[in-house]
């Protein structure tokens, strides 16, 4: 497995301390691992008890177990971006997607999905 470079993990550590920064993820594009997580993912479970997990070898900030909920929210986001960038290469194929924004009245995901890897975000949704 790759390691993150230097520069990206210290992008998301300086994003996880962030007011209102609820979590945040680091998945492998290729391998569709979770490399990296900071945050509590326990309340982004899906309610479809049918969902697969993707592997893992999480590491957290403080090195702690890896929190049960992360596998499974990793998996939505992944076939977010997937169905997403299906849709942006169906509407364009010489177009890419750069970035995706998912508002819901508790969270807002900032997602961004490099070539090597997905960086999420999840924050609190500001109030209106």
């Amino acid at each position: 497995m790759e390691a993150i470079p230097q520069n990206v993990s210290d992008t998301i550590a300086r994003l996880a301390g962030k007011a209102g920064v609820k979590a945040t993820m680091v998945l492998d594009r290729s391998l569709n691992t979770v490399l990296q997580t900071s945050g509590s993912f326990s309340s982004f479970r899906s309610t479809d008890p049918s969902r697969n997990s993707i592997p893992s070898s999480s590491t957290t900030t403080d090195n702690a177990t890896k929190e049960e909920g992360v596998d499974e929210f990793a998996q939505m986001i992944w076939n977010f971006v997937n169905a997403a960038g299906g849709l942006v290469h169906d509407l364009d194929s010489e177009d890419d997607m750069k970035l995706l924004r998912l508002r819901t009245k508790k969270n807002e995901l900032v997602i961004v999905p490099d070539t090597k890897y997905i960086f999420v975000v999840v924050h609190d949704t500001p109030p209106a």
